[in-house]
Order: structure tokens, then sequence, then C-alpha cells
């Protein structure tokens, strides 16, 4: 039991890291028909214009 408690332990801590490293919305702008929203970690993403831009990347 104390191994698969320490096996699950091990892969909480991994998955939760993995989500660590995404980034936040900083800004979102719109250029003709397109929206642009850019990301704390530097990634600028294009989506339609009609969409909103997720909080998270």
């Amino acid at each position: 039991m104390n191994k698969k408690l320490k096996i699950s332990l091990v892969f909480s801590l991994a998955v939760l890291s993995f989500s660590a490293f995404a980034g936040v919305l900083m800004q979102q702008w719109t250029e003709g028909t397109s929206r642009f929203c850019k990301y704390s970690d530097g990634e600028v993403t294009e989506i339609s214009y009609g969409s909103t831009c997720p909080s998270t990347n």
C-alpha cells in the first residue's frame, strides 16, 4: 500500500508540474478578421474573430 501511495504522489506532482508551464493570457487584439492572443510565456496565437482567447495556452 505504501508503494502505491508513493507512485500516486509522484504521478500527481508530475501532472501538476506540467500544467505550471502554461502561459497566462496577457493581451488580446484584433487585426482585420483575426484575433490574436498573447500569453505570459511569449506565445502568440491567432484565432477567428468571433472567438475568445483561452485564459491559458
